[in-house]
């Protein structure tokens, strides 16, 4: 049950140490980077909602959140505090009706340039505008558009665990900017699709990573079999590494010394070299 937000004075405790936690990326400072998760944090922090934040910020920074999930309309994540056992955190905010989604998407279909931004993982600051131009607003306005709520005894909401929360969920912002439509009810494959119906016939998707050539038969791939196609067909090293994970987008909450899809083209540039070896040796080169 969501309570309602106050000041409220708590003792100090430290909270039980975790394993493998979301931790903040920043350790010191700012939490987000782009203008967007600078945004969410400017809003909250303007609520005026006290010390909690900032204890928040410790936990975040701590790995004390242990899952996060943000879905159209909720996010939903687990935190340990000071007591055994997780606690269980709930945010939700008004999802934007269809019809509002509507006049956003032929809005911005006329920009084409705001939807190759999306797709490169940036937001351009006029998206906001394209928001306000309809009625609407990307970012919660007054602390009532967002409906917290945590099991733990602490009476003060948002509590130190929540707080830690939306902090985590300024650096998830940060890199995949779509998830703050996700939030506002319209999630990525949806949005690209209706935006791509108002623009070009060419794909954007395709004109970043082209398609891979594959074998016709799958069945007969996996056996051994030959195809029908002689090995000369496949024999020019591929121009793009990785080109399928990074359709997959940025994973908000990998937690690696390097970004997952720098991890996985380097993994493909390897295999591609070690097949194009492996066929000089079969044709005996």
């Amino acid at each position: 049950m969501s309570r309602p937000f106050y000041r409220d004075w708590y003792p100090p405790s430290s909270p039980i140490k975790v394993t493998g936690g979301i931790k903040a990326q920043s350790r010191k400072g700012a939490f987000a980077k782009k203008w967007w998760g600078k945004r969410w944090i400017e809003v909250l922090e303007g609520f005026r909602i006290g010390a909690r934040m900032a204890r928040g910020r410790s936990y975040a920074r701590n790995g004390q959140v242990v899952n996060l999930n943000i879905e159209k309309g909720v996010v939903s994540a687990a935190v340990q505090g000071s007591r055994a056992g997780k606690y269980k955190v709930s945010i939700k905010i008004n999802v934007f009706p269809d019809t509002k989604w509507d006049q956003v998407i032929s809005s911005v279909s006329e920009h084409p340039a705001f939807a190759a931004s999306l797709l490169s993982g940036e937001m351009p600051w006029e998206m906001e505008e394209q928001f306000n131009s309809v009625g609407l607003s990307l970012f919660p306005e007054k602390r009532k558009d967002l409906r917290t709520s945590c099991s733990c005894p602490d009476s003060t909401n948002p509590c130190k665990h929540i707080a830690a929360v939306f902090y985590l969920m300024a650096e998830a912002f940060d890199e995949n900017p779509f998830l703050l439509f996700t939030l506002r009810g319209m999630d990525r494959d949806d949005l690209l699709a209706r935006l791509q119906g108002g623009l070009p016939k060419t794909s954007l998707d395709e004109e970043r990573f082209p398609p891979e050539p594959l074998p016709e038969d799958a069945e007969l791939f996996w056996k051994g079999a030959e195809t029908g196609k002689g090995p000369g067909t496949f024999r020019e090293p591929l121009k793009v590494h990785g080109s399928l994970p990074a359709r997959l987008d940025r994973l908000p909450f990998w937690r690696a010394e390097n970004p997952f899809l720098v991890a996985m083209e380097k993994m493909y540039q390897k295999a591609s070299l070690r097949a194009m070896e492996l066929l000089e040796q079969k044709l005996g080169k």
